[in-house]
């Protein structure tokens, strides 16, 4: 009982860890975006300008 609670732990321990990791990979993808999208607005607007 007490190996199996631990093991449960552990899991639950490097589960939490890799749901944190994929959220802050998710983040930082969607403000890439973000900034890709706000730095292609002033390159078009640029070039309008020309």
């Amino acid at each position: 009982m007490n190996s199996a609670g631990s093991m449960f732990f552990t899991f639950s321990i490097i589960n939490l860890f890799l749901v944190a990791a994929s959220v802050c990979i998710m983040v930082l993808v969607i403000y890439a975006l973000i900034l890709s999208i706000k730095a292609l607005k002033i390159y078009i607007e640029k070039n309008n300008r020309l």
